[in-house]
């Protein structure tokens, strides 16, 4: 089993606009390019092993302190990704990092929130 996150950005103008899961759309968000995303993530993870999925999207492997983690990165342009992680693990620690690092907010499916970078306005 597994404990999955949402991944998006929001577009800065619009993002003091979003309160809950129903101010998240094409509105509010924008796409983001799976090679950029790639990219930072292998910067920010330089032990994260990436592999091109048969559909053209990517997968990425990492283990962390407390848990692994995986990252799947549709082929296209899009609004969001995934990051999935262990259920059995008491912390998820790089989900604030990641956040925090690329700008982009964190839907926590389990708890039903949403989780900030810290520089939010």
């Amino acid at each position: 089993m597994s404990y999955d996150f949402t991944m998006m950005k929001p577009k800065a103008e619009l993002s003091s606009e979003i309160e809950s899961l129903e101010d998240l759309g094409e509105r509010t968000l924008l796409r983001q390019d799976p090679a950029e995303l790639v990219e930072a993530l292998s910067s920010m993870f330089p032990q994260l092993d990436w592999r091109k999925e048969d559909d053209g999207g990517w997968f990425g492997a990492l283990t962390g302190e407390d848990s692994w983690y995986e990252f799947r990165i549709e082929e296209a342009p899009d609004f969001s990704w995934t990051v999935r992680t262990s259920h059995r693990a008491g912390t998820r620690n790089l989900i604030p990092v990641i956040c925090d690092t690329l700008g982009v907010l964190a839907f926590d499916g389990q708890a039903n929130l949403l989780i900030w970078p810290a520089a939010r306005d």
